[in-house]
């Protein structure tokens, strides 16, 4: 299996188009996820974040006292978020490498290790995923927290959305946005999504570039019991009215 490396290179340059302003969506990323883990009893220590990009969420957690380590298969991300982190005097260590081989590129153990933004659903079957958790398992203290975010794909499987709509953000002449396209597999298991982001010149002229990817539509009760097939114990769901995240959460202990 491939990896989404290449459609991620393409957009470390422009991931910030995805918001109206990026630090500051990344700044109530890190509150609302340092939230919930202070919940879980963990207000500090070693953090990983293992599919990191650009930083939305390393980075603020740094900002908020977590020794944080960021990794993500992605070369480009992972420059972008060391410039991100080095413009912002904010200590990360970022480093290049698979979800699925994280153990053997990471020091020590860690307190807790995130997964934001529907990245693991970039993992496309039962076996690689298995070794992605297993490998993020033996990255964690014992009863060290695997906090992931990912999209309702049970609810979005029943209704099988044709993509994301497109977005706008900021004044006219310097504008930016962006949308989505998404084309499901017959059986739902699957969606490739064409990612769209669009700027504006100060002429009025737009510029739009794309990008495609597959993910798999996870359903929680295949996540869980993946987790629990890697070695993980009490798997918990937040769903985003209890936990004011944007995507439901799952809570894991090694």
């Amino acid at each position: 299996m491939g990896t989404p490396a290449p459609f991620y290179d393409a957009l470390a340059s422009e991931y910030h188009l995805l918001f109206g302003h990026w630090w500051s969506a990344a700044q109530w990323h890190g509150r609302v996820v340092a939230d919930i883990l202070a919940q879980q009893g963990i207000t500090g220590g070693r953090l990983l974040d293992c599919t990191c990009g650009i930083g939305t969420q390393a980075l603020p957690l740094a900002r908020l006292g977590y020794r944080v380590t960021a990794t993500d298969v992605s070369h480009a991300a992972v420059d972008r978020a060391r410039v991100e982190a080095a413009a912002r005097g904010i200590a990360v260590d970022a480093q290049v490498c698979d979800v699925r081989d994280v153990r053997d590129h990471v020091d020590g153990t860690f307190d807790v290790v995130i997964s934001c933004d529907n990245a693991l659903p970039h993992l496309l079957t039962d076996e690689h995923l298995r070794r992605a958790l297993r490998s993020v398992r033996a990255c964690l203290r014992p009863a060290g927290l695997m906090l992931v975010s990912l999209r309702d794909y049970d609810a979005l499987r029943l209704t099988r959305p044709d993509g994301v709509p497109i977005s706008v953000h900021g004044d006219a002449g310097a504008r930016h946005g962006s949308g989505q396209a998404w084309r499901w597999s017959a059986d739902a298991e699957y969606v490739d999504i064409e990612l769209f982001t669009f700027t504006e010149d100060a002429a009025g002229s737009w510029q739009a570039r794309s990008a495609t990817t597959r993910c798999r539509a996870l359903t929680r009760a295949a996540l869980e019991s993946l987790l629990q097939s890697a070695g993980f114990t009490a798997v918990e769901w937040l769903m985003p009215e209890v936990s004011g995240y944007y995507q439901p959460i799952v809570l894991a202990r090694a």
